[in-house]
């Protein structure tokens, strides 16, 4: 922790939104974490899809605490749509920044209170940070892995990826109302990220966004994961699969139209002679997309691999 990064004061009111699906193994847990979290006033608000293994009566309880707020209960299928139903009807009264908070992680006491300081210090409308994964041993002990997200943002990144795991992310109160706005460009069929879709829509609108190096949580790693950490044979296996099934190519295609919908004067031009890219697959599409791959891409193994997918019409 570096003292001058922290500027958080109980003054400082932070809403972080929350949705659970049958997290009720690690909730208590990570509840706690956000509700103890230094130098910052949390008001938490739950969203629970449908859980049937007593996530709903431990939320019960918690609401006794003032601090947390429970949300009709309802089904909505995907964490992704949880989310949504969170971004559109929290309210957003009094906070002074909005974070995402997934059920299974644990968080770093000074997380909200460091994010709160960057957010201050570099006039930004959002930050994000990496995280450290684990995966608990039977023996009761971990093991663990930075997963780095900081690489430098680049022009167009936001069209293919988002800015590392959405349970980091805090928000200006005028940032989530852009993201709000941004949502009604959403079709029914767009299944993309709710984290994707909030980075894409910040930056494409002007906003400044800061991914900070500091990990700020523990991010637990087990079977049931939504998104994971996104290592090893298998998770290789799995974005490769993706890549030639069409779906991230539709999800891109789907955030490129979204942004060209909410960009700026300044953006605007480009997205629109771009968005279209992602809706054909022809060698004309995939050649324009290849001489953008540094612009896509944080990582220069990830632009490598697009290149080389793009020229092979894997994606």
């Amino acid at each position: 922790m570096h003292a001058g990064d922290q500027t958080g004061s109980p003054d400082r009111r932070v809403l972080v939104l929350l949705a659970t699906h049958n997290g009720a193994a690690y909730l208590e847990e990570q509840v706690g974490s956000i509700l103890a979290q230094r130098d910052v006033a949390v008001r938490l608000v739950v969203s629970d899809d449908a859980s049937s293994d007593g996530t709903g009566e431990l939320l019960a309880a918690m609401a006794s605490d003032s601090r947390v707020t429970i949300l009709p209960a309802g089904r909505f299928g995907t964490p992704q749509a949880n989310f949504l139903r969170l971004l559109r009807e929290a309210p957003l009264d009094g906070a002074d920044a909005v974070a995402f908070a997934d059920q299974d992680d644990v968080w770093h006491a000074d997380k909200l209170s460091r994010q709160l300081g960057l957010l201050d210090r570099l006039g930004v409308d959002a930050v994000s940070s990496n995280v450290v994964a684990f995966w608990e041993r039977p023996d009761g002990g971990r093991r663990t892995e930075l997963i780095d997200k900081a690489q430098p943002q680049v022009a167009l990144d936001y069209l293919l990826e988002s800015a590392g795991p959405g349970c980091t992310f805090v928000m200006t109160p005028r940032a989530v109302a852009g993201i709000r706005a941004g949502l009604e460009h959403l079709r029914d069929d767009d299944l993309v990220p709710h984290d994707w879709l909030a980075y894409a829509i910040v930056r494409a609108s002007g906003g400044r966004w800061h991914i900070d190096a500091e990990p700020t949580l523990d991010y637990r790693q087990h079977g049931a994961n939504a998104t994971g950490a996104n290592r090893g044979l298998r998770q290789a296996t799995t974005r490769f699969r993706r890549l030639e099934s069409g779906h991230y190519r539709a999800q891109c295609a789907a955030v490129a139209r979204l942004c060209a919908a909410v960009a700026d004067d300044a953006q605007r031009p480009r997205l629109e002679r771009i968005a279209p890219l992602f809706e054909r697959t022809d060698l004309g599409s995939r050649l324009a997309l290849r001489r953008l791959a540094g612009e896509l891409r944080r990582e220069v193994r990830e632009r490598r691999l697009l290149r080389k997918a793009l020229l092979l019409g894997v994606w």
